[in-house]
């Protein structure tokens, strides 16, 4: 009975310990209220009132095989995306460290079970002012140990391990539709880029005819030296225009061989206007579907349970500890006869962790804080995410307005340049107004091809904040 009494004063003393290491609710992310509908910046329709739910160690789902870039009907847009996420260094790095992450949560699951280890030595000596024969020994063990996990401390270390690839299988499909929404604001550029350079060289080719029309008239005498000066400020404005466009395509092109690990794209491929991509129509879903499809926040969360979870491992670090022990070995001078009369030795240790009261009480009440702040960065976390699908499904209405407003304009502005044109040749009215009126009809055309381009960057944006395509 004496034997058995510091295990009965340590499980009195774990009692009164365990009542000091109290847990937050198990499920850190289970009341989070969201709107029942997005409601585009509408304070009454943004209100939340229900709460999430989801089960966030679902698996997680694969970008690749989501593929909802495929609803822009670009098939090049769809070969660059595959070769981006098929050689980019990041998807690499992030493809290491989920394998990483795995090995480690196995080490952890190993602890559980007892660890064996073995040896064999073999020595020999002699004295040095005598001349006696060397004395041989060989020397061979096993031995076997296995702490207890009496308190749930090791299996609560497995279960962050697990937790952490969890996550970090998470952060691989978010790496993933990260590199997607750059491959796709990259290619749509270089297409603003190509049609906006062609389209300045189609203007600097009408420019130029223009200028020798009115050098024409000027060496006719039908025009003053002032319109022929005002012709060639127009070519020179607009070769300027042409060389700052230039440079932008080469930065981007750059950018781009970047995220293909320096293998450049063909230029055969690349997109001449944007109307070789049209805007895909999008399921919206529901505001509580988010936390179970963005991979960021599906990590964010997991990340909030190890942190929950780490609390409890605090706690039990400080627990009374059983450790079993257990070897055999043997020596003898000779080789031959090193098993043939092995030692078996069995041993249990118990520790007492406890004592340092005081520094087991900081080290949890730092774990308690350090959960109550990941608990805070989540929550906002989440409702940024939210307003992030917010703001895209609003713009993506006024885009789609301005578009509109934008396709409307051009079309005026080259009927009004014609006009001016046929006035000008007719002599109603002054080099000025006509080159005036083709100004506004390049900067209409340009603007149109920008209100395309950021349409088309805005829905990625929308799919990015839903965390990929919809169902």
């Amino acid at each position: 009975m004496t034997a058995y009494r510091p295990l009965l004063l340590s499980a009195a003393l774990t009692t009164v310990l365990a009542a000091c290491a109290t847990t937050p609710s198990a499920d850190p992310a289970a009341h989070l209220p969201v709107p029942a509908q997005y409601g585009r910046g509408d304070a009454a329709a943004n209100a939340p009132v229900q709460d999430i739910q989801r089960e966030v160690t679902a698996p997680p789902a694969d970008i690749r095989a989501d593929a909802w870039w495929q609803g822009f009907a670009d098939p090049r847009l769809d070969q660059l995306i595959a070769r981006v996420l098929d050689s980019n260094t990041d998807m690499a790095s992030a493809g290491l460290k989920l394998e990483r992450a795995r090995a480690q949560a196995g080490l952890a699951g190993a602890d559980l079970w007892p660890q064996a280890s073995g040896s064999v030595s073999a020595s020999a000596s002699r004295s040095t002012d005598r001349g006696d024969d060397w004395s041989r020994n060989h020397g061979a063990s096993v031995s076997l140990g296995w702490e207890l996990d009496l308190w749930g401390k090791l299996r609560g270390q497995r279960d962050i391990a697990r937790w952490e690839a969890q996550a970090t299988a998470q952060d691989l499909q978010s790496t993933a539709l990260s590199l997607v929404g750059q491959s796709c604001e990259l290619y749509w550029q270089l297409g603003y880029l190509n049609q906006a350079i062609a389209t300045g060289q189609a203007n600097l080719d009408r420019l130029e005819r223009t200028a020798a029309l009115v050098q024409s008239q000027f060496k006719a005498g039908a025009v003053s030296r002032l319109e022929v000066r005002q012709a060639q400020q127009n070519i020179e404005s607009q070769r300027a225009a042409q060389a700052q466009l230039e440079q932008q395509r080469v930065e981007t092109r750059n950018a781009l061989t970047v995220l293909l690990d320096g293998q450049p794209w063909p230029l055969a491929d690349e997109p001449q206007n944007l109307d070789v991509a049209q805007s895909p129509a999008l399921a919206e879903g529901l505001p509580a579907e988010l936390l179970a499809r963005r991979p960021d926040l599906r990590a964010a969360e997991l990340r909030l349970r190890q942190s929950l979870a780490s609390i409890k491992v605090t706690a039990t670090s400080y627990y009374p500890s059983l450790s079993l022990s257990g070897s055999i070995g043997s020596s003898s001078p000779s080789l031959g006869e090193v098993l043939t009369h092995p030692v078996a030795t069995l041993g249990a240790g118990l520790s007492l962790p406890f004592l340092k009261f005081r520094q087991m009480q900081l080290d949890i009440d730092s774990a308690d804080l350090s959960y109550q702040i990941a608990a805070n960065d989540f929550r906002r976390t989440l409702y940024t995410a939210l307003s992030e699908v917010d703001n895209a499904l609003s713009a993506r209405t006024r885009l789609a307005e301005q578009l509109a407003a934008a396709q409307a304009s051009y079309e005026e502005a080259v009927e009004i340049a014609r006009l001016y044109e046929v006035r000008y040749r007719a002599g109603a009215t002054d080099l000025r107004t006509w080159l005036e009126a083709e100004q506004t009809r390049r900067s209409s055309e340009l603007s149109l091809a920008q209100v395309k381009r950021s349409q088309l960057v805005n829905d990625v944006t929308l799919y990015k904040a839903l965390g990929g395509g919809t169902p």
